[in-house]
């Protein structure tokens, strides 16, 4: 929200490339530790890894997808309804499917710890008391979260948005696109909206180089740390 307008949905969809909203979405999601969230981060980080293999280094990946599966699993183990092998297997399976023949040590240890936790409920007391805010806390999210920044930020360099010059050109070679983009003004009040408020948006658009310009600095102070 600025001032007294805030930013619609289809006032979204209207300023911001249907990928870049998408990541922006999921930099949300991780930003803010929405643990029930993390299976859409899993399943984009999933996808877009699988379809182009070296946005990050098989270690990376492993690492990324490892700390957001975990984090699901441990929020599940944390609640007495969820604390069971029904609901927590099938999670279990997506760090180590049945038959797999790897050797992560990481990912080992966190599947037996899994299977204590699930057993003993002593066990689990002492561990989310005494255990989880040390190793599953603050800095296992920070982790986390400079891996998705690394990982956005490769898929954003990859998939440019194209400038005036070059939308027109990719319009001329599939004309068939251009009936699509018209039909944003068959809601006229959308676009309006907008207008109305371009000095807002103007304003929007310099905090956020701000907000980025932030965040690449503690990154990188984080890295060298």
């Amino acid at each position: 929200k600025v001032g007294s307008w805030t930013l619609e949905p289809e006032d979204a969809e209207l300023l911001i490339p249907p990928m870049r909203l998408l990541s922006a979405a999921m930099w949300q999601v991780a930003q803010r530790r929405d643990v029930l969230d993390y299976e859409k981060l899993d399943e984009f980080v999933t996808l877009v890894t699988a379809t182009v293999p070296d946005l990050l280094s098989p270690k990376q990946r492993g690492k990324l997808l490892l700390r957001l599966r975990a984090k699901v699993v441990l929020e599940l183990c944390r609640n007495e309804e969820t604390a069971n092998i029904v609901c927590v297997q099938p999670h279990l399976e997506r760090i180590r499917p049945p038959g797999y023949a790897g050797t992560d040590a990481e990912e080992a240890i966190f599947v037996e710890l899994t299977q204590r936790l699930l057993k003993d409920p002593a066990e689990r007391e002492h561990f989310y008391q005494e255990v989880f805010p040390t190793e599953y806390g603050l800095s296992y999210d920070t982790d986390m979260q400079l891996l998705m920044w690394e990982f956005l930020s490769k898929l954003e360099r990859l998939l440019p948005v194209p400038d005036l010059g070059q939308a027109v050109s990719w319009l001329t070679s599939a004309p068939s696109v251009l009936k699509d983009c018209l039909q944003v003004l068959s809601n006229p009040n959308d676009l309006k909206s907008l207008l109305q408020h371009h000095k807002c948006l103007e304003h929007l658009g310099t905090q956020g180089k701000s907000d980025i310009r932030l965040e690449d600095r503690s990154r990188k102070a984080s890295h060298k740390s």
